[in-house]
């Protein structure tokens, strides 16, 4: 028995483990990852999310400090404009409405998109929100120019806060 267990002893000692499977496992898998991680680039949009506040208790006369948030909502078919306030009547807001049919192969129009987002801070400076609900059908570029466009016209800052937002139904 005792020679037994002198040749369990002796192959206990001289046991390695193999590492050279291991290594090899390594040296493919590291510039694989390192490859597909190269091809992985992160863009990002700055947008905002509406910040819940407490209601101004100014005088509710005065258009100046009267704030309005404007929804565009991009179809496949037209670029629709309203606004929404918990100061002004749905009389008073449904001036504001607008709806720009696509023009053929040119798509939307911005320009009267702008012109538009323009003439509703000239008359109410304080509204600094647009939420843009844009259709599955849009593509980004689209997108990003109607959120730069409702951010600046020129050097005119019109709607800082532009939210990004899915439609409903």
């Amino acid at each position: 028995m005792s020679a037994f267990l002198r040749l369990k002893r002796k192959e206990m000692e001289d046991g390695e483990p193999n590492l050279v499977p291991i290594m090899n496992m390594f040296l493919v898998i590291i510039p694989f990852l390192l490859m597909s991680a190269s091809f992985y680039h992160i863009k990002a949009v700055n947008t905002s999310i509406p910040v819940l506040s407490s209601g101004d208790a100014g005088k509710a006369g005065e258009e100046d400090s009267i704030s309005l948030t404007v929804v565009a909502e991009f179809k496949k078919e037209s670029i629709r404009l309203s606004v929404m306030s918990d100061r002004l009547t749905d009389q008073e807001l449904q001036h504001f409405k607008a709806e720009y049919p696509t023009v053929g192969d040119s798509g939307f129009p911005i320009d009267k998109y702008s012109s538009h987002l323009k003439d509703i801070k000239a008359k109410y400076p304080k509204s600094e929100t647009l939420i843009l609900i844009p259709d599955n059908s849009t593509d980004y570029e689209t997108i990003i120019r109607a959120m730069d466009m409702a951010r600046k016209a020129g050097d005119v800052t019109l709607f800082p806060n532009v939210v990004l937002s899915g439609s409903a139904g």
